[in-house]
C-alpha cells in the first residue's frame, strides 16, 4: 500500500553558512525552500512526496531571516518574517495600502504562518502582497550559486516575468525584503474572491496617488488575477495621471473601457466573472478618488 510513497531528505541549516554549503553539496539538485509552508501544504497530494530523493531544506531555523530593521527611510524584514509580524511592526509607519493588503489575507492564524518571502515566491498563484509592494517600489534580496554564492539587491517587479511568472536564478532564495517608509495622498487596495480556493475568478486592485492643487501629480496603479499574473504598465500610470477629477461619467466609461481591453490584451483567458469584478473595483476606486478630491485639503 505504502510501496509508491517516498519521503524527502530534510534540511534544517541554522544559519546563512550552513545554507550555502547545502546548496554547494546539491548543485545538480534544485531542493525545495520551505517557510511557512502555506503553500506547500495547501497543494494536493504533495506530502508523501511520490519522487524519489526530494531535497528538502527549512529555512526556520536559519536565524539572519528572521530579523527586522528599520531607519527613517526604510523598512527592512528578513524572509522568514511572518506578514502578522510586519503588520504589528509597522503599523505606525509603513504605508496604509500594505496593511490593508496584510490584514485582507486570510485569517490572523494563518498570517503568523505566512511568510514575507513564501508570500512573493509562491508559484501555483500570485499573491495580491506581491502587487502592493510592487507599486511601492519594493526592493529583494537575492542570494543564488554561480561558482560561489552570490547576493544582489533587485527592484521587486524584477523578479518577475511580464505575465507574473517567477523568474529567479536556479535555487536563488529571496533573503530580504526592503519597504520605503513613505505615505501617500491617497492609497487604495481591494479585492474580490481568494486567490487560494477560487484564483479562476479573483482580482485585486491597489493604487497610490499624490494630488497638487486637487489633480493627480502621480499615480501607480496594478492589477492581480492570480491565476494569470499581475497587469501594471506605465501606460496605466500615465492614464491614471492624466485624468481630471472630479471625473465625469461620460469621461469615466472610456477609461474604465481603455483599462479594461488594455488588461484582455495583456493576460489572456480572463473569465466574465473576473472582467465584471475589474469594472466594479475600477468604478468604486474611481467614485471613492472623486470624494476624497472634492474633500481634498493640501497639507
Amino acid at each position: 500500500m505504502y510501496a509508491e510513497l517516498r519521503s524527502p531528505n530534510i534540511h534544517e541549516p541554522l544559519n546563512m553558512a550552513e545554507y550555502n554549503n547545502t546548496i554547494l553539496s546539491y548543485r545538480d539538485v534544485t531542493p525545495v525552500l520551505w517557510a511557512g509552508g502555506t503553500e506547500i501544504m495547501s497543494r494536493p497530494d504533495y506530502y508523501p512526496s511520490q519522487r524519489a530523493n526530494v531535497e528538502l531544506i527549512s529555512l526556520d531555523k536559519v536565524e539572519e531571516l528572521h530579523h527586522f530593521l528599520r531607519n527613517d527611510r526604510f523598512a527592512e524584514f528578513g524572509a522568514m518574517v511572518s506578514i502578522n509580524d510586519i503588520a504589528q511592526a509597522g503599523k505606525l509607519v509603513l504605508p496604509r495600502i500594505l496593511l490593508e493588503t496584510i490584514n485582507s489575507t486570510a485569517c490572523r492564524t494563518v498570517r503568523e504562518k505566512i511568510t514575507i518571502g513564501g508570500s512573493l515566491c509562491t508559484k501555483s498563484f500570485k499573491t495580491n502582497l506581491a502587487s502592493t509592494l510592487m507599486i511601492l517600489d519594493a526592493a529583494v534580496e537575492i542570494r543564488y550559486l554561480k561558482k560561489r554564492m552570490h547576493s544582489k539587491w533587485f527592484q521587486l517587479s524584477r523578479i518577475y516575468d511580464k505575465n507574473g511568472k517567477l523568474e529567479m536564478p536556479e535555487g536563488g532564495l529571496l533573503s530580504k525584503v526592503r519597504i520605503a517608509i513613505q505615505q501617500y495622498d491617497y492609497q487604495y487596495f481591494r479585492s474580490a474572491g481568494t486567490p487560494i480556493s477560487d484564483k479562476e475568478n479573483a482580482v485585486a486592485l491597489a493604487l497610490v496617488a499624490r494630488f497638487e492643487q486637487g489633480n493627480i501629480s502621480y499615480a501607480r496603479i496594478i492589477f492581480t488575477l492570480p491565476d494569470k499574473g499581475f497587469c501594471y504598465s506605465r501606460d496605466l500610470d500615465n492614464l491614471i495621471t492624466s485624468v481630471q477629477l472630479p471625473l465625469s461619467i461620460t469621461r469615466y466609461a472610456t477609461v474604465e473601457n481603455y483599462v479594461v481591453d488594455y488588461i484582455k490584451e495583456n493576460l489572456s483567458g480572463i473569465s466574465a466573472l473576473q472582467e465584471a469584478r475589474i469594472r466594479g473595483l475600477f468604478h468604486d476606486m474611481f467614485r471613492d478618488m472623486n470624494e476624497t478630491v472634492l474633500c481634498y485639503t493640501p497639507k
